[in-house]
């Protein structure tokens, strides 16, 4: 699956996914437990308002969608994120980046947000992107 992110609060940053109130509030800490390297080169990326037709869902990680934009770049997207507009179209209402984090076992990861299985971390590189819930066990 192309690796994804929801900018939940229109923004990718060192405060994304937290409302202004709980940027000082811990998230949830993991390690990773396996390697990991995504090989999609060029993943669907999107800004609200942009259109896309939908496929099918993912059966392994519900709440996802296949979605391919006019340019002809496509992968999984949030269904939550989509907004339909008929005739098979919809358009994304918030941002959406599809970023995925390259893991080494053992690298620890700060959770920013988690959408349907997938987490959006920030490893201590200071890098962002998603990690798959499986390839993470909490840090203890």
């Amino acid at each position: 699956m192309a690796g994804p992110l929801f900018r939940p609060y229109g923004q990718i940053g060192r405060d994304a996914g937290r409302p202004a109130g709980l940027k000082s509030r811990a998230m949830p800490s993991f390690t990773a437990n396996a390697d990991y390297e995504e090989k999609d080169s060029d993943p669907i990326r999107l800004e609200p308002g942009d259109e896309v037709t939908v496929g099918p869902a993912d059966r392994a990680w519900p709440g996802w969608v296949w979605a391919a934009d006019k340019d002809g770049r496509d992968g999984y997207v949030p269904e939550d994120l989509l907004e339909p507009l008929g005739e098979g179209r919809f358009a994304a209402i918030e941002a959406f980046d599809p970023t995925v984090l390259t893991l080494r076992r053992g690298d620890r990861l700060e959770s920013l947000r988690q959408i349907h299985g997938w987490h959006w971390c920030r490893n201590e590189r200071g890098e962002e992107g998603w990690a798959a819930g499986y390839l993470l066990k909490p840090a203890g």
